[in-house]
C-alpha cells in the first residue's frame, strides 16, 4: 500500500519526510508481522532476538550488556527481558569466573531447540514479506538503510 494512501495524506513537506515517514510505517508494519510469527512460538520479538544472539555466540557466554548492546531494538530493561526468558529455562545466567560483579547469559538447550523450530516459520514469514524484491533491491534497500544511520550525530 501506498504511503498516501495508508495516513491519507497527499503531500509532504519534503522527500525526507517522506521518506522517513515510509521508514516508519514500514517498520510498524514488519514488527507486526513478525511479531505474529513469534507469538505462534509462544515469545516476543525481543525474546526471539536475545535467543538470536546467544544462539550466535553459543557454546561463549555473554554478559548482560553485551546482549543489550546486540539488540535490534534498545530496550531500557534488558534485565527483565533476561527474567522472563530464564523463568522458562531458555537462557541461564551466572556469575562471570573472571569478575564475581559480572553475569554471563548463555542459552539453555531448551532455548536451542525453541530457536532452531522456529527458522522455517521465520524463514517463510521473512520471503513472504520481501517476496516482491529482487536480491538487488534488497542490497540497494540495505545499503541506502545503513547510510542513513551512519555518521549521525546522537540527539542529546
Amino acid at each position: 500500500m501506498k504511503l498516501s494512501d495508508h495516513i491519507k495524506q497527499d503531500s509532504f513537506a519534503s522527500p525526507a519526510q517522506k521518506a522517513l515517514l515510509n521508514v516508519l510505517v514500514t517498520h510498524s508494519w514488519l514488527t507486526s508481522e513478525l511479531s505474529a510469527t513469534m507469538n505462534e512460538h509462544g515469545v516476543t520479538l525481543a525474546q526471539y532476538n536475545v535467543l538470536r544472539i546467544l544462539r550466535g555466540s553459543h557454546p561463549e557466554r555473554l554478559t548482560c550488556s553485551e546482549v543489550g548492546q546486540r539488540l535490534l531494538e534498545r530496550t531500557p530493561d534488558v534485565t527483565r527481558l533476561l527474567n522472563r526468558l530464564e523463568r522458562e529455562d531458555l537462557i541461564s545466567r551466572r556469575r562471570a569466573e573472571h569478575d564475581g560483579r559480572c553475569v554471563e547469559v548463555g542459552i539453555t538447550p531448551r532455548g536451542l531447540d525453541l530457536i532452531n523450530g522456529m527458522e522455517d516459520d521465520v524463514r517463510a514469514t521473512q520471503e513472504r514479506l520481501t517476496q516482491h524484491l529482487s536480491p538487488d533491491e534488497h542490497e540497494a534497500l540495505s545499503n541506502l538503510l545503513e547510510t542513513m544511520r551512519t555518521n549521525q550525530k546522537v540527539a542529546g
